[in-house]
């Protein structure tokens, strides 16, 4: 199976921008039909507490673009988006479609972002999940969540083999990122694709390093700081053997 990253220099608070910029990548990189593509965290504004702004109203157009993106490209499309407003909240969710519009999986961050308080504007989710591509289970994360090893672990429980990350992370703690998404493949035994942002947003500048690791926590592409899209292959008959032969997921408590 091949995941592409498709790394955004979000413009702030812009869907319609940010949406532009999505088709222009596909239409001038085309992935391969069948693909899963990935963008950022909240890929439509950045990463707001505004949720006037951020937020879709009822008749979720962020979720209207991305299933007719996924037809028009022939591909799977996973984005992070922000659900309607409920009693003056939000939800910065993770959705993903097939390329005949049926809705794959719905994901709400677990670990909402304590130092900008986020879980005051957006409502913390409470379960893992996983879905299924092209014979692959597959489990998203967002962002913050990506410190707690705990939730991967429940996901691997649930059957996951590959873990999808997106993110809006910032320049200076990128290493973290980058490691952080290594130790997860190393440790799960899994494939990792990590998404984030690149460019600027009020206060902050980020510089991208979307990234994928094999289950052996060999690196497959990094990005650099600029926009751009990235593919890599998940050889899932070479994971699940190393799974077979490595007890480390059969000798979890």
């Amino acid at each position: 199976m091949q995941w592409v990253a498709l790394q955004l220099d979000m413009v702030w608070k812009n869907k319609a921008a940010n949406h532009e910029a999505v088709r222009a990548f596909l239409s001038k990189d085309k992935p391969e039909p069948g693909s899963l593509v990935v963008l950022p965290e909240m890929f439509e504004t950045g990463f707001s507490m505004d949720v006037a702004e951020t937020a879709q109203s009822e008749h979720r157009e962020a979720e209207g673009f991305l299933r007719e993106t996924a037809k028009q490209f022939d591909v799977a499309i996973l984005g992070g988006i922000a659900a309607p407003i409920e009693s003056g909240r939000s939800r910065n969710e993770a959705v993903a479609f097939a390329p005949d519009g049926t809705e794959l999986m719905r994901y709400r961050k677990r670990r909402p972002f304590s130092v900008t308080r986020e879980g005051e504007h957006y409502v913390a989710g409470d379960q893992a999940v996983v879905f299924e591509w092209q014979g692959v289970k597959i489990a998203p994360a967002i962002c913050y969540d990506l410190r707690f090893p705990e939730l991967f672990r429940e996901s691997v429980r649930l059957g996951a083999e590959a873990f999808v990350v997106i993110a809006c992370w910032p320049q200076f703690r990128s290493e973290h990122w980058v490691r952080l998404l290594q130790a997860r493949a190393i440790e799960n035994l899994g494939a990792v694709l990590g998404v984030n942002r690149c460019g600027t947003e009020p206060g902050l500048v980020y510089d991208g390093r979307s990234c994928a690791f094999d289950h052996l926590g060999q690196p497959q592409f990094e990005a650099n700081g600029e926009p751009q899209i990235k593919a890599a292959e998940i050889d899932i008959d070479e994971l699940r053997r190393w799974r077979r032969r490595f007890p480390a997921l059969r000798d979890m408590a």
